[in-house]
């Protein structure tokens, strides 16, 4: 298979008090998603505040992928999914982690500032990689697999992102990632079977 799954991170170290150091940068929402993270692993953290990315964060988050890469790592909801895109957009092939939404609910709220430590320690050990210059499924593939048009669709695509560390999405979303991380339609049926 031709996707990318990384678990490339420097091991821990000795003291269990230490943490996991990551070498890209980590692109997250807001101020308390920094804190968060920077609580359970050692890394370099940068903020879009928002969905209202200026473009003076997304040249950073350019820079900073050209130089030693970033992980976006946004919240499980709606505005995290549109501030993914628009990193995508401009940034292009990038690393991403993403959390399940359960990983990341308290008290009705969502995201990454209540998640488990355990959690984000474990979608950022596997961070999938999205190259934007890849189509290795086609549209009637996607139809054949049944990720589209049938009453089970959402709950297919449910399967694949759990076991590919992607966020959970709508069809088109999904097509896009699955070609981004350059699966055929063998190799999301092998997923989606449990192999």
């Amino acid at each position: 298979m031709s996707f990318v799954i990384s678990s490339h991170y420097n091991s821990w170290y000795n003291s269990s008090m230490e943490k996991l150091r990551i070498k890209e940068t980590i692109v997250v929402e807001g101020k308390h998603d920094v804190d968060k993270i920077k609580s359970c692993v050692d890394a370099d953290v940068i903020v879009t505040s928002g969905t209202h990315l200026s473009k003076k964060t997304l040249e950073l988050c350019k820079k900073l992928n050209a130089s030693h890469g970033i992980i976006v790592f946004t919240d499980p909801d709606g505005p995290g999914e549109m501030i993914r895109t628009k990193i995508i957009e401009a940034v292009g092939t990038c690393k991403h982690a993403s959390l399940a939404l359960k990983q990341s609910r308290k008290n009705k709220k969502v995201g990454i500032e209540h998640a488990s430590c355990s959690d984000i320690k474990e979608a950022l050990e596997k961070v999938a990689t999205f190259d934007i210059r890849k189509d290795t499924l086609t549209q009637e593939e996607f139809f054949e697999l049944g990720l589209s048009g049938r009453s089970d669709s959402q709950d297919r695509r449910d399967i694949l992102s759990e076991r590919l560390n992607i966020p959970v999405t709508n069809a088109k979303r999904c097509f896009k990632y699955l070609n981004m991380l350059g699966l055929t339609k063998d190799a999301c049926l092998k997923i989606l079977q449990g192999e």
